[in-house]
């Protein structure tokens, strides 16, 4: 089996198993990108530089959303 497979497939359980398991949502998208973080940082040697630019713009899509619960929290904090 390919290394990108092994990849998709563990990232793909992984989504799985926070979706069924976390209550909120904030939770869901924290699991989240620590997984496809330490997915990233474990696989990048073995996958290409075009499969490391898509991860990356997942990355940086979680991390946006990321941003935006944690600044929710703040504001929700200081209301």
């Amino acid at each position: 089996m390919k290394k990108i497979n092994l990849m998709v497939i563990t990232i793909s359980l992984w989504a799985i198993l926070t979706a069924l398991l976390s209550p909120s949502i904030d939770l869901y998208i924290t699991l989240l990108l620590i997984g496809t973080l330490i997915l990233f940082e474990i696989g990048d040697f073995f996958i290409s530089k075009n499969n490391k630019d898509s991860l990356k713009i997942i990355v940086y899509i979680l991390a946006g959303i990321f941003a935006t619960v944690v600044l929710n929290k703040i504001y929700t904090i200081i209301k």
